[in-house]
């Protein structure tokens, strides 16, 4: 089961490292931070740590957690070149937008030329639904059930598939504070979520409440299940 005030502190460092990564692609647009060293500092928890405290006061508000957070922080930092988005050193002319919309497509188009964000590819979709299955067995396991495999695949194909999908990426924020990384199989994770057929959903805000009413939902379907078999 999730731990609540996990999931709260994951939620919002996922916000301000996102902000901060734009931060840090403008600021690269702007010569006031090098290429390389910006590199650095997604590349490795301590370079991101010793850099983030260095600049603490100078960091936009929404960029930067409270100070007894960061050691969490500068490790959900360093997660986001192995998840979500590589530095493009020469990212040529920033494709700019007259549609007035806050959406994140739009946000990453013209607030950060120098991020590109990861092509997925069938091996990590194939990856986010192993992490959708093992979530589904981790909580019939808590609840002493036993699901087959017909009853897994059938739940996370069914209109519980958005509650899978979000547990699972609060499972996967939880463990980028400790560093670790599910790489570009997050990624597919948060199209499930953040995205429908279009693209992304406009004014799409991801909630840590949404994440553990989505884990209540799924236990009380997989008990039913489980009840059925």
């Amino acid at each position: 089961m999730l731990d609540r005030d996990e999931v709260y502190l994951a939620v919002d460092l996922h916000s301000r490292s996102y902000n901060l990564l734009l931060w840090l692609s403008t600021a690269m647009s702007k010569k006031f931070i090098q290429f390389d060293h910006a590199h650095d500092y997604l590349d490795e928890v301590g370079a991101a740590k010793e850099w983030i405290e260095r600049h603490f006061l100078n960091l936009p508000p929404n960029c930067r957690p409270e100070f007894e957070r960061l050691e969490p922080f500068a490790k959900f930092f360093a997660t986001y070149l192995t998840t979500s988005f590589d530095l493009v050193k020469k990212p040529g002319q920033t494709v700019a937008t007259e549609c007035g919309c806050y959406c994140p497509m739009c946000t990453y188009l013209v607030s950060a030329p120098h991020l590109k964000t990861k092509k997925l590819f069938r091996s990590d979709k194939t990856r986010a639904r192993k992490l959708k299955i093992a979530v589904v067995q981790k909580i019939a396991r808590e609840h002493n059930l036993r699901l087959d495999q017909q009853q897994i695949e059938k739940l996370i194909d069914s209109k519980s598939t958005l509650q899978v999908s979000l547990v699972a990426y609060g499972e996967q924020l939880v463990a980028r504070m400790q560093g670790t990384s599910g790489g570009p199989s997050v990624l597919a994770l948060w199209r499930e979520i953040a995205w429908d057929r279009t693209g992304p959903k406009k004014s799409f805000v991801l909630e840590a409440e949404d994440i553990l009413n989505a884990e209540k939902s799924l236990t009380e379907t997989i008990l039913t299940s489980g009840q059925s078999h």
